[in-house]
């Protein structure tokens, strides 16, 4: 672009020497153009011009993606910050001061790639490394939960309030409220357990652990009442009759293997047992089937023989104040006697044993022995079941003899009732004879007989 000029004193050829010389791209006084000026329009001149005049008194201002923007000669850049975030602050002279303000409000996040190299402090709090702390002691969270996926390590932990997915660990976890999960609570670690300080903090603690189990074990804990204790071993005084069900305790559940009578009070219950053995047993009984008995054979005393008021099942003992005994004289004392069977026999030595219903008589090489054809040694008829036996404790060979009343007794041959019995010459048997000789009659018929085989009825001894 040329620059051509005219002055006023010029002539009029001068003008039109000048005029003709100009081209499309000649414009002012070409004596005055620069030379780095190569714009061929007005409109590009003018730009160009414009950068010419930036370049000297404007400059730029571009962010980070590129966009860019000219502050020209004249302009204002205006800056300003963000609530909470940052602030700009334009102060005598000519300074632009942009800081924090007290309160940053970080919408998003905030990141460095040196976590290790930052610092950020806010009041007594410190985070640098990946940690937090404080120089107070104690960080609060208030009442927001705090909440991790990894997991939560701590020196000292403080709340109303923990929930973990995952694991809960440190030295010393404190709190006033509630541990709660809604899987298991695990305990880990050879020789650990639940230590319990007491009401007071002092050297002794109570530590509730668990030996290496070789299975799986579930310990229940019932339904307990508002002020029931665990029972352990060493325990003493603490087990009451409610705690145990009927029918459960066995000698082997007992250290030494006796349940003893001082561990039991049976003031209004029944004890049942297969044997009893005691030295001593005060009170009424109830009920025995069986009493220890001592032989009294010689005590110069009266006791009273006991009768029960039934014959089985559980019966009152009864004593007869008119029935007494006397052991060391054996003399039985009574007022009146009754018996099933009706003769009165006395025991006798025998020469052998003799069956019930013979007939003997006194000789042979004992007291009695069997009887002969029509002798007068009659002794009697062996009795079948005396109603009372004297002499009953007669040793050696014996028999029964009854003297008087009524017995069965061996017969032969026609007998009327009435008919009077004599021996027979059948020895033990006797026959119907109705003159006899003083000495021989045994006694008298009860019944019939008509039978010449030897046959049995009753006779009533000792009546001639």
């Amino acid at each position: 672009m040329a620059v051509r000029s005219i002055a006023v004193t010029d002539t009029l050829e001068k003008f039109r020497t000048e005029f003709n010389a100009m081209t499309a791209l000649d414009f002012g006084d070409i004596a005055t153009l620069d030379s780095a000026l190569s714009a061929s329009s007005v409109i590009g001149a003018v730009n160009e011009l414009s950068a010419q005049v930036s370049a000297a008194a404007g400059f730029f201002i571009e962010d980070a993606s590129s966009t860019r923007q000219q502050v020209g000669a004249g302009e204002t850049m205006r800056i300003f910050g963000t609530s909470n975030e940052i602030e700009a602050v334009v102060s005598a002279t000519d300074t632009l001061t942009i800081g924090l303000p007290a309160s940053v409000t970080v919408t998003t996040e905030l990141t460095t790639p040196l976590v290790d190299a930052v610092t950020v402090e806010a009041g007594t709090m410190t985070l640098i490394g990946g940690s937090i702390t404080d120089s107070s002691g104690a960080i609060s969270f208030g009442n927001e939960n705090l909440v991790t996926t990894g997991t939560f390590n701590a020196g000292t932990l403080t709340g109303t309030s923990v929930v973990s997915s995952g694991a809960v660990s440190g030295t010393t976890i404190t709190g006033t409220g509630d541990i709660s999960t809604s899987a298991q609570f695990v305990l880990t670690g050879a020789g650990k357990g639940i230590v319990f300080e007491g009401a007071t903090a002092d050297d002794f603690e109570a530590t509730l652990k668990v030996a290496g189990p070789s299975a799986d074990v579930t310990v229940t804990i019932p339904s307990l009442g508002t002020s029931a204790n665990l029972i352990t071993s060493a325990d003493t005084g603490t087990v009451t009759s409610t705690m145990i069900t009927n029918g459960t305790i066995l000698n082997e559940d007992i250290a030494d293997t006796q349940i003893r009578a001082s561990k039991l009070n049976l003031s209004a219950d029944t004890l049942i047992v297969d044997t009893l053995t005691a030295n001593t047993i005060t009170g009424t009984a109830s009920v025995a089937q069986l009493v220890s008995l001592t032989a009294n054979n010689t005590a110069d005393e009266t006791v009273f023989l006991t009768f029960a008021d039934g014959a089985t099942g559980n019966q009152g003992l009864e004593t007869d104040t008119n029935l007494t005994y006397n052991p060391s004289s054996n003399l039985l004392s009574t007022t009146a006697t009754a018996a099933q069977y009706a003769d009165l026999a006395e025991k006798y030595t025998s020469d052998e044993e003799y069956e019930p219903g013979t007939i003997v008589m006194f000789g042979g090489n004992a007291e009695v022995t069997i009887s002969e054809d029509k002798t007068k040694k009659v002794a009697g008829v062996v009795s079948t079941h005396p109603a009372y036996l004297m002499n009953s404790h007669l040793e050696g060979t014996s028999v029964e003899v009854a003297l008087q009343g009524r017995v069965p007794c061996k017969v032969e041959g026609v007998i009327n009732k009435g008919d009077m019995i004599v021996a027979s010459a059948n020895p033990g048997v006797g026959v119907a004879e109705n003159n006899p000789q003083l000495g021989q009659v045994i006694g008298k018929a009860l019944e019939d007989y008509n039978n010449i085989e030897v046959g049995m009825i009753e006779v009533a001894v000792g009546r001639l």
